[in-house]
């Protein structure tokens, strides 16, 4: 998923199930990672509903049935969503029912007179101490007949509900907004630089290597190094601008720079080049009484700082505005 926020930056990923156990499952700092890049994520259903309960104090929606009941509480465990499924050469057909399908079809029981609630709990209590891929109908409606008539028409498929809602919402446009969150830092572990996607710019691999190579030839590149280092640590440690005050700094951004600079960026791309550079203000203003002592540290870190010293002490010549030449003395 991270790969794909880098390629093609898109505005809102939606999740709704996904493989585990035998490969990873989409991970929680991806997620965090695509919400600090600015893209809308959501979730619903299986996987998605557990990643957006997890995640709901960090900005991810939710929606549906199976997410309400995480969130309240009255779901608590993964394997509520767990399926056994074939291979991708017969579709990922499900082998198995998901927890959450089989309390919601033992409520349509209840409510259809089809089973009582003692029966109904009995299949519920099977069913949960069932490991997950075993939990099949036959085996869970052997001592119900009437239920296992009515299953056909009757079974609830919450999972399936769920994952069309998501999309309902997402073809009309119309998500939640998402949650009021509290402000949260991406930290930068080693275990995330490691598997990070190595461009954030949207340029083939290729080219973005060609022109470091080009900058490292002209001995550029450890200066801009510096400089991009800043405004990364910027845009993660300062609150990024939103509503006016984002357009505010897109207008700015649009009228002081080339427009050639610019011309690859779409309107999103845009809105985060200039968060950026909102946020890199702020930390250059909030830093800036104490930017002349780490001048001085950074000539140490150079080799400079003694020579820069000595000069700076010895008597030097400059021109006054007459044209005449005189000495002066820093003390």
């Amino acid at each position: 998923m991270a790969a794909l926020v880098a390629a093609d930056r898109p505005r809102v990923i939606a999740i709704i199930d996904g493989v585990y156990e035998r490969v990873p499952a989409v991970w929680h700092k991806e997620i965090l990672w695509a919400l600090r890049e600015g893209v809308v994520m959501a979730g619903a259903a299986s996987m998605g509903a557990l990643r957006a309960a997890e995640l709901t104090p960090y900005g991810m929606i939710g929606a549906g049935e199976v997410y309400r009941a995480l969130m309240s509480g009255e779901l608590t465990d993964d394997d509520e969503v767990a399926v056994a499924h074939l291979g991708p050469e017969e579709g990922y057909r499900p082998v198995s029912e998901a927890m959450v399908n089989i309390r919601a079809t033992m409520r349509a029981a209840l409510s259809a007179g089809v089973i009582d609630a003692a029966a109904a709990e009995e299949v519920i209590g099977t069913a949960k101490k069932t490991h997950y891929p075993d939990r099949r109908w036959p085996a869970l409606t052997a001592r119900h007949p009437g239920l296992r008539r009515w299953l056909p028409e009757g079974r609830r498929d919450v999972k399936a509900d769920d994952a069309r809602h998501l999309l309902t919402l997402l073809a009309a446009d119309a998500l939640p907004h998402p949650p009021a969150g509290q402000a949260w830092h991406f930290e930068e572990t080693v275990q995330w630089r490691a598997v990070r996607p190595a461009s954030r710019n949207g340029l083939p691999p290729a080219l973005t290597d060609a022109v470091l190579h080009t900058l490292r030839q002209e001995g550029l590149y450890e200066e801009l190094e510096r400089a991009a280092t800043l405004r990364r640590v910027a845009a993660t440690r300062w609150a990024r601008p939103t509503g006016p005050a984002l357009r505010e700094w897109i207008d700015l951004v649009v009228e002081r720079l080339a427009p050639a600079d610019l011309a690859d960026l779409d309107a999103d791309a845009l809105a985060r080049f200039a968060a950026d550079q909102a946020c890199l203000v702020a930390a250059a203003t909030e830093v800036a009484e104490d930017l002349p002592s780490a001048i001085l540290d950074t000539l140490r870190v150079r080799g400079e700082y003694a020579a820069r010293l000595a000069a700076a002490r010895a008597p030097h010549t400059s021109r006054d505005s007459a044209g005449t030449m005189k000495e002066n003395h820093v003390r």
